[in-house]
């Protein structure tokens, strides 16, 4: 009798990498969560009263596992234990629980005592309880994040061992990274009309790729029925007693502080970049996302093909050296010049494709393979001590160097004009206290509804000019951009009048003019004149414009998507569409009734000249490690592929 072959599911090209989309893209999501964050550092600081060094503090929570639970080690353990699937499982769904808490803490609903404030704010009560919720987020994502990356690694060299493996995962490393850029495309695009739907967002996407991994379960446990695949390697695991022989090891200790202090200065610095590029250059927010987010891309394009270069030419020892130093002059352009800013982004986006792509496998010609496990878990754990303190230390050096960057207004220092007018006149003010003269900046004006809620219902920005004193003179609800407006803080004592447009193609139709009325939940119910019948039964795009009609005077425009049923009946929440004008006169801004805070530019001088320091450290520990190279012989300028 003959025995039918049947093929294996990891055999079929199909199924193999479509295993690999899936667990790429949970990998994307965990990317993109982490770096969702970054261009939103402002809207922290406002809308919940963080301080740079208490955002530094809520990013290093993501480290804090690593670091003082050693999961790089234990989550490995784990996996072993207990399988792929449960393991990652149990992280993923860690990371998507993570990530809802994180975007609750900054909810209205936490804000306004919602569940577990209470808890939160009878403890450590010199921090708020928004920032203690959010750690906990953040440390919980942290902590299913990390080992979710071992697990999915891991099932790439279950259904790929034998066959294209150096490809899938430089693949998927590459999906995660793009997932990283996307984040800090997407992200700022996604803060109107309210700010923490761009966090809200990446949790969405946590719990799709939890979805996307449950998916890939069920296939995996297809492919146990039909073939036993054994991806233990003894080579991956942690050993204790290896570590003596590592600390003693001067090639590791300095490769390790390479990795360490190139790190440090590339991570916690992209959670900076886009504040920094917004504070220094003026950019608007998703233009500042945009730009730090070509550093990702050019790690995916560049860091295969240095990889090849270490491959089939080395001078590995050389190409760390070399990144270092670019990473120097990167960091220096930010912090001393006015370069084009795309430029040092661009030199860092090098760096961090030279160093990891040369560094990674220079340890495994250190290391002889039975350590090799080891020595990964070492350099990991001392990595991720950097990447949780220099957050902190960069949130404090940013507050250090910028004391005056925030002035609260009192009803007393108002220049009062008219009843309602809200007139400042302010300095700007270097650190050390001197006045920053005949300077032209971008200042932010943030009215809230009383100090205690810290809830936003006014901000703008006002671009003016300092005097020769340092001086500057606003007007609060005339400001040259306006962000945001609570709609719900209009006067209601006069009868208003709305314009709903239509953009059909090249043109803007009005298929609206007549009153405007709304529930207690600002909603705008109403109908469209039968001439209007072809824009009836579909989802448009237009504006919708309210305004005083015994003044003939626009008082509010807003960009909106609509949708109109069969009858031409619409229905539009107001104040929830892309803000495009706004009258203050007739949003009740009273220097008696609101609270005002003045932000002014952040200086990042210093916190720049901080990662390059660290990337001048790098470059002395590359330089003793090509040193001891000539010394030890490991051969790390020799090509890592052998000649056949």
């Amino acid at each position: 009798m003959v025995e039918t072959y049947r093929k294996k599911l990891n055999e079929s090209k199909f199924a193999r990498w479509g295993v690999l989309a899936l667990i790429s893209f949970a990998m994307a999501t965990n990317y993109y969560f982490y770096d969702a964050l970054a261009p939103l550092a402002d809207l922290i600081r406002i809308n919940l009263g963080f301080s740079s060094a208490d955002y530094g503090l809520f990013i290093s929570a993501y480290s804090v596992p690593n670091v003082f639970l050693a999961m790089a080690i234990i989550g490995g353990i784990i996996l072993d234990r207990i399988g792929i699937r449960i393991t990652g499982f149990s992280f993923i769904f860690l990371m998507a629980i993570g990530g809802a808490i994180t975007a609750y803490g900054a909810s209205d609903t936490f804000l306004s005592g919602g569940f577990g404030y209470a808890f939160m704010d009878s403890f450590l009560t010199g921090y708020s309880p928004a920032l203690k919720m959010m750690y906990l987020g953040f440390f919980i994502f942290g902590l299913g994040a990390e080992t979710s990356i071992i697990v999915l690694s891991k099932i790439v060299v279950k259904w790929f061992k034998g066959k294209e493996l150096a490809l899938a995962l430089g693949l998927n490393l590459g999906i995660g990274r793009l997932g990283a850029a996307l984040a800090l495309m997407i992200s700022p695009r996604l803060v109107h009309p309210e700010w923490t739907a761009a966090i809200w967002f990446g949790v969405l996407l946590l719990w799709i790729g939890l979805l996307a991994f449950i998916v890939y379960m069920f296939i995996d446990r297809k492919l146990d029925k039909q073939v036993k695949i054994d991806i233990k390697d003894p080579e991956d695991e942690f050993h204790w007693k290896d570590l003596k022989d590592l600390i003693t090891n001067k090639s590791v200790i300095f490769i390790t502080l390479l990795c360490v202090t190139f790190y440090s200065a590339v991570f916690p610095f992209i959670k900076f970049a886009p504040d920094l590029l917004m504070n220094k250059f003026d950019m608007a927010r998703h233009l500042a996302g945009d730009v730090t987010s070509y550093l990702m891309y050019g790690t995916i394009l560049l860091t295969p093909l240095f990889g090849w270069i270490c491959d089939n030419k080395g001078k590995s020892a050389t190409l760390m050296y070399l990144g270092s130093a670019i990473l120097i002059v990167a960091h220096l352009m930010f912090a001393l010049t006015y370069v084009e800013p795309r430029i040092p982004i661009l030199l860092l986006g090098i760096a961090f494709s030279l160093v990891p792509a040369a560094m990674w496998p220079a340890v495994a010609k250190i290391v002889r393979e039975s350590k090799l496990g080891t020595a990964y878990g070492f350099m990991f754990t001392i990595q991720n001590v950097g990447l949780w303190a220099f957050p902190i230390i960069i949130g404090a050096v940013v507050d250090h160097s910028n004391p005056y960057y925030r002035t609260s207004i009192e009803a007393s220092q108002y220049k009062i004009v008219q009843e309602q007018d809200m007139k400042f006149t302010g300095s700007y003010l270097d650190q050390r206290g001197d006045p920053i003269t005949d300077q032209n900046i971008n200042l932010t004006a943030v009215v809230f509804r009383d100090r205690i809620g810290g809830e936003v219902i006014w901000r703008e920005i006002h671009h003016v000019q300092t005097d020769n004193k340092g001086n500057y003179d606003i007007k609060i609800g005339e400001g040259d951009i306006i962000e945001i407006v609570d709609f719900s803080q209009i006067i209601d004592t006069i009868q208003y009048q709305a314009k709903v447009k239509v953009f059909d193609e090249n043109e803007t139709i009005e298929v609206y003019n007549d009153d405007l009325s709304y529930d207690e939940n600002l909603n705008f119910i109403s109908y469209m004149d039968r001439k209007h019948e072809n824009y009836f039964d579909g989802r448009h795009r237009g504006s919708l414009v309210i305004y005083d009609p015994e003044k003939d005077k626009k008082v509010w425009e807003e960009q909106i998507r609509f949708y109109v049923d069969h009858e031409g009946e619409f229905d539009i929440l107001l104040g929830y569409g892309r803000l495009k004008y706004a009258d203050s006169k007739y949003f009740g801004l009273n220097y008696r009734e609101h609270e005002a805070e003045i932000i002014k530019p952040l200086d990042y001088t210093n916190p720049m000249l901080v990662f390059a320091a660290l990337g001048f450290f790098g470059l002395i520990f590359a330089f003793l490690l090509k040193r001891e190279d000539k010394t030890s012989g490991y051969g790390l300028e020799l090509p890592n592929k052998k000649p056949e």
